[in-house]
């Protein structure tokens, strides 16, 4: 079952439009920031002595425990100990080329984006073997070209994320996970969430959970590795690029994520993400 790693790397976009897939087993991982992507990504933890922080909430990883992060969630591996190996099968996946993939029986984003997803699923060890070996199949494709090269990675995918989802939704004996999180930070974060196109300050949150503001940053960033601030800006920029790929014009979708004006909006996607809003939807159209 043991295949050949990867070397790590730090991007974090796709350079295929459908998926890519890496094993990575390593010592040396530099601090990883809070981030996203605009892709799906699915993740089999195999060893490690890591803590993973998303949206919030602290999930305390066990091996063949199976992470799910859709485009939207900011998340953050924190390695604790870097003398232990840590090995973690990573996937990614193109939005656009799994719903591809689902039917109109079977929705395989579901795990990703259904009203009652988990971010971390535990299940029995014959369950974690079975996942382990649908994701070694699609690494082993890699140095495949013989016929049907095209429709075999479709295959295992769906195969996997048939089981993956029935895992999430179907599996009455799914095994508890370790979190921490607090309830007021996830209420803060779901009134960030559902208040992006308006001017989010510090008081206001303060204001909304009966907090001293002081009280409530550093509750925040305990919680989820950083500053409401920065948080704010990162989801804003998140719900920019959902509406670009949308097609609303550049020119307008500041006002719909509350950025002052289109110069202040311009300078922080480009702070953020290296390019320019327009160069992005180019970029992302081919």
């Amino acid at each position: 079952m043991k295949t050949k790693t990867h070397k790590y790397l730090s991007r974090q976009y796709m350079l295929s439009s459908d998926y890519e897939i890496f094993h990575y087993s390593s010592n040396d991982i530099a601090r990883i920031s809070l981030h996203h992507h605009d892709f799906y990504e699915c993740y089999l933890f195999i060893s490690g002595d890591v803590t993973y922080l998303i949206e919030g909430k602290t999930y305390y990883l066990k091996s063949g425990d199976i992470i799910l992060i859709n485009s939207k969630e900011l998340h953050q591996a924190i390695v604790n100990n870097k003398d232990a190996t840590y090995e973690r099968i990573v996937l990614w996946m193109n939005r656009n080329f799994l719903k591809e993939l689902s039917s109109k029986e079977t929705d395989l984003t579901l795990c990703f984006e259904g009203e009652d997803k988990k971010n971390v699923l535990r299940a029995d060890f014959d369950t974690q073997q079975n996942i382990r070996l649908l994701l070694n199949k699609i690494i082993n494709l890699q140095n495949y070209k013989g016929i049907g090269h095209e429709l075999i990675y479709k295959a295992y995918i769906v195969e996997l994320m048939v089981y993956i989802n029935n895992i999430a939704f179907n599996n009455k004996e799914k095994l508890m996970v370790d979190i921490k999180k607090s309830n007021i930070i996830d209420g803060v974060i779901d009134y960030i969430n559902d208040h992006l196109e308006e001017d989010i300050t510090v008081d206001e949150l303060a204001e909304q959970v009966y907090l001293s503001k002081f009280h409530l940053s550093r509750e925040f960033k305990k919680h989820t590795g950083t500053t409401i601030h920065r948080y704010i800006v990162q989801k804003k920029l998140i719900k920019a690029k959902e509406l670009i790929l949308h097609n609303i014009p550049v020119i307008d979708v500041y006002k719909q994520c509350g950025f002052g004006d289109y110069s202040n909006f311009f300078r922080t996607f480009k702070n953020e993400y290296g390019i320019t809003p327009k160069q992005f939807y180019e970029a992302m159209s081919k």
